[in-house]
């Protein structure tokens, strides 16, 4: 088996605004769900065909940030991870839980896959940007391997927790913790019901000359919005270029973000110089007072939304909810 290398791992960065065990440690998490420890078989469509996991897995490693936050939020923790988030900003997000210091980070310069074997996993849930083809195809050979479930870029996360909940047969698990997330939502929504029919814009000033913006209405990263009743506006949903969802605007475009809301993502000690491009002062949402700058982590908390993610940057979002809402 050929080595994942780093360069695998580097495009994470892109689908992000696009983040010790011993080896024989076991997943922990249990609840009314489990009672039958041995489960039946389980069948998941995905995106490269299907897989059936036999039995409840009780050894997972989890390759990317969307799978390994999902498994953590059903209260399992993995024997092994990579979280491409935590990879790209040299931290652990934020709302990562404590019971992700008992598992093991791979090291992603390394083989991946020799080193996913070494931990005898009987589930691996990859994400997107590591499970091309061949890797899949690698992967699967060491244990039932599930991908992206779907062929977008950005699952949402809504699939991610109802597929593992059922093959790990916690399927009122996965249902309270939809639940739960979705209550969050609405909430804000129901605190600023003048957000139903504004618009945003999801950006991320990935160097001095490369700005990064959301464009696909119907990529994972956009439902959070859509369920407030928000929308991209025209003026970036028609610019060409698409790719994986998103386009790379000269920052001396920055006039094309028309939107009510603007999140605006910024590499490492750009913050100043997104305020500083060229039209940025005349924006809609700089004058409603409707931009929050998000850190690379944060702005990977909307482009790659995880049931962890998206109620901790709802509460960073609150405060220019409410004065798009106007």
């Amino acid at each position: 088996m050929e080595s994942v290398r780093m360069s695998r791992w580097a495009k994470a960065t892109v689908a992000v605004v696009a983040a010790a065990l011993t080896l024989g440690l076991t997943a922990c998490g249990s609840s009314s769900d489990d009672a039958d420890a041995g489960g039946e078989p389980v069948t998941i469509a995905h995106a490269r065909g299907s897989t059936t996991v036999p039995g409840t897995p009780k050894r997972i490693v989890t390759l990317g940030n969307q799978w390994l936050d999902t498994t953590l939020a059903l209260g399992v923790t993995p024997v092994g991870y990579v979280d491409n988030i935590a990879a790209t900003t040299k931290s652990t997000p934020p709302w990562a839980p404590k019971t992700l210091d008992a598992a093991k980070a791979l090291n992603t310069i390394g083989n991946i896959a020799e080193q996913v074997a070494a931990l005898e996993p009987d589930l691996i849930l990859a994400d997107p940007f590591v499970a091309d083809q061949k890797t899949y195809d690698e992967l699967s050979k060491v244990a039932p391997t599930l991908p992206a479930l779907d062929k977008n870029t950005v699952t949402p996360w809504q699939d991610l927790v109802s597929a593992l909940g059922k093959v790990l047969h916690k399927p009122d698990a996965a249902k309270k913790v939809i639940a739960d997330v979705d209550q969050k939502i609405e909430a804000i929504a129901q605190a600023n019901p003048g957000l139903k029919g504004k618009t945003f814009a999801s950006t991320w000033l990935a160097s001095a000359a490369q700005l990064m913006v959301l464009t696909d209405p119907n990529d994972g990263s956009s439902r959070l919005f859509a369920k407030l009743g928000m929308c991209i506006p025209k003026d970036l949903t028609e610019l060409p270029g698409n790719q994986g969802g998103r386009v790379a605007l000269s920052p001396e475009r920055v006039d094309k973000l028309t939107a009510d809301l603007l999140l605006a993502g910024y590499s490492p000690g750009l913050d100043e110089k997104y305020r500083q491009l060229p039209g940025y002062g005349d924006l809609p949402a700089v004058r409603k007072g409707s931009v929050v700058f998000l850190t690379t982590q944060e702005i990977s908390a909307i482009n790659q939304p995880t049931a962890l993610s998206v109620p901790y940057i709802l509460n960073k979002l609150e405060p220019a909810f409410a004065a798009a809402a106007k």
